[in-house]
C-alpha cells in the first residue's frame, strides 16, 4: 500500500501556514446515500450534559480533558469540508495565541460578514495572513491502528496517518469551564475503515516548542483529545460522501446535530 507525505504551503504576507497530510492513501468505499449522511455528529461527557442541559442518557464516558467532540460536514468553496470541533476542560494549560478567542476569516467565507470579502485590500490580506500564521501548527489529528504510546515523527508512524491545518477558531472559554477549538480534517482519513483510534494532539505551554511544526507527536509531552469511536463510526457515511466529492451530497439542515452516545 502506497504511503503519502505531502506539504502544501499557504503563502501569506506576514505568515505561512502549512497543510500536512501523511497517510496510507486508503481506498474509499462507495459513498453513502445522502439520506443517511448527517450534517453534524456530536458526542459529549456527562459533565457537559449537566452544564449545557443535554440529554443525560445519551452522554458518553470520555477521556479527560475532553468534554465533547463533534464532526461537522459543511459546504466549502471547493466542495464539502470536514471540521472537527473539540470541547475541553478550560483549566488545562493549552498553548494557544494570547487572544481569548480567534476565528479564521478563511473558515467563515460562507457566512456573514466574512462572506462579503470578495476582493479585500492589502491591509485586510495582511491581517488575514497574520491570523493564519497565529492559528497554524496548533493541533495535529491522528487516526490509526491502535493508540499512539510513544513519541514519533509522523512519517515514521506506520500505524497511523496525520493531518495538521490552521485552526478554524478557538475560544479559551466557550462557556465557564469549557474551552472550544476547531480544525479542518481530511475527510478521507477520518473515515478510514481500518483505523480504530483517533486523537487530536495539541501542545501545552510546557511542551517543547515547534513539535507540531516539526511533525513530531509525543503523548507524554502533549495534550491528547481522544475521540470516541462511536462518533467516527456514526459520521462515516457523511465523511465518505464528502471525501468522494459526491456532487449529489448536500449538507443536511433538518436538525442541529445527531448525538452519538455510548453504545
Amino acid at each position: 500500500m502506497s504511503r503519502l507525505l505531502s506539504l502544501t504551503y499557504l503563502g501569506g504576507i506576514a505568515a505561512v501556514a502549512f497543510l500536512l497530510i501523511y497517510s496510507e492513501a486508503p481506498t474509499m468505499e462507495t459513498a453513502a446515500p445522502v439520506s443517511v449522511a448527517n450534517n453534524t455528529g456530536f458526542s459529549y461527557a456527562p459533565e457537559l450534559a449537566t452544564a449545557l442541559g443535554l440529554p443525560a442518557d445519551k452522554a458518553s464516558t470520555l477521556e479527560a480533558p475532553l468534554l465533547g467532540a463533534a464532526l461537522e460536514v459543511k459546504a466549502g468553496i471547493a466542495g464539502p469540508v470536514c471540521l472537527l470541533h473539540v470541547l475541553y476542560d478550560s483549566s488545562i494549560d493549552i498553548r494557544l495565541p494570547d487572544a481569548a478567542e480567534m476565528h479564521a476569516l478563511g473558515s467563515n467565507t460562507d457566512s456573514f460578514p466574512a462572506g462579503f470579502l470578495a476582493k479585500p485590500d492589502k491591509s485586510i490580506r495582511q491581517f488575514f495572513a497574520t491570523q493564519v500564521g497565529a492559528l497554524s501548527n496548533r493541533a495535529m489529528f491522528r487516526n490509526g491502528r491502535g493508540r499512539l504510546s510513544a513519541g514519533v515523527s509522523v512519517h515514521e508512524d506506520k500505524s497511523g496517518s496525520y493531518t495538521s491545518m490552521p485552526l478554524a477558531g478557538y475560544k479559551r472559554e466557550f462557556v465557564p469551564g469549557v474551552g472550544w477549538l476547531a480544525m479542518t480534517v481530511n475527510c478521507e482519513l477520518a473515515a478510514h475503515d481500518d483505523y480504530t483510534d483517533a486523537s487530536l494532539f495539541v501542545e501545552s505551554n510546557g511542551s517543547p516548542s515547534d513539535m507540531i511544526f516539526n511533525g513530531f507527536v509525543d503523548p507524554s509531552k502533549m495534550i491528547e483529545f481522544r475521540l470516541p469511536q462511536q462518533l467516527l463510526e456514526g459520521m462515516r457515511p457523511a465523511l465518505r460522501a464528502a471525501a468522494a466529492g459526491d456532487r449529489e451530497f448536500k449538507v443536511m439542515q433538518q436538525q442541529r446535530f445527531t448525538i452519538f452516545g455510548a453504545q
